[in-house]
């Protein structure tokens, strides 16, 4: 009798190991009072200067639209290319373990370990996720402003940038799945840039959750026309 306990009990475990990425992911919910804080804060327009932000480290967990805390993580399997030709494929992990915060108001920036078309150094409220970037040509100058955010309805048009260069940016909330080994997402949000004839960024962005798939295109020196440089596609991921 024991025996058969533990082949059913040795089978169960088998196939609940071979269904676990075909689970619909939907993140926990979480009692924000106890577990995490979310910031209903619109930094956009503020400016601090470049010794205002000080390096600390954070302890909490913010759960607004990005869950950050510095024990979270996301694998990236990543298909490299030039200008259109494939390369290698490669394997990176985003952490936000380097945290700052602006003294005149407290805000945490958190600091990302690669580029995954969100802001490398980002502020995230409920609702909208802010970058932090140098003023141009005043040194020591830092200036907010909002790079993507929810919004009313199916789509949601916006003047954007990549830097100094102008771009026209989109969201649209998407009807379908995105399946990847990670597992399957569902009310996925397109963000994307596009600067014609410079680059082109397509972000398929979880809500609460992070980034399920990056698309990043440029054009090469010297010609009008974008070509493929990376796809980074989710495989594994742990949010706490």
């Amino acid at each position: 009798m024991k025996k058969k306990l533990v082949t059913l009990a040795t089978a169960s475990i088998t196939l609940l190991a071979s269904c676990k990425k075909e689970v619909v992911i939907e993140p926990p919910p979480r009692i924000i009072a106890e577990m995490c804080m979310a910031p209903m804060i619109n930094p956009s327009g503020r400016s601090y200067s470049s010794d205002s932000l000080i390096s600390f480290d954070c302890t909490a967990s913010f759960c607004g639209l990005m869950p950050l805390n510095s024990k979270n993580y996301w694998v990236y399997e990543d298909s490299i290319f030039n200008n259109g030709v494939f390369v290698r494929v490669q394997y990176d992990t985003l952490r936000y373990s380097r945290t700052w915060r602006s003294i005149q108001d407290g805000l945490v920036w958190w600091q990302g370990s690669f580029d995954i078309g969100l802001p490398l150094k980002l502020f995230a409220s409920d609702s909208a996720l802010f970058r932090i970037d140098n003023r141009l040509f005043t040194p020591g100058i830092l200036d907010v402003k909002k790079d993507y955010g929810m919004f009313e309805g199916d789509s949601l048009r916006y003047l954007a940038s990549f830097e100094d260069i102008a771009a026209q940016g989109r969201s649209v909330k998407l009807n379908t799945a995105i399946t990847t080994w990670a597992g399957i997402f569902t009310n996925i949000v397109l963000f994307e840039k596009n600067a014609r004839s410079y680059r082109r960024d397509q972000v398929y962005f979880k809500p609460g959750f992070g980034v399920i798939r990056y698309i990043q295109e440029r054009a090469p020196m010297g010609s009008p026309i974008l070509k493929l440089q990376k796809i980074c596609t989710l495989v594994d991921f742990h949010i706490e």
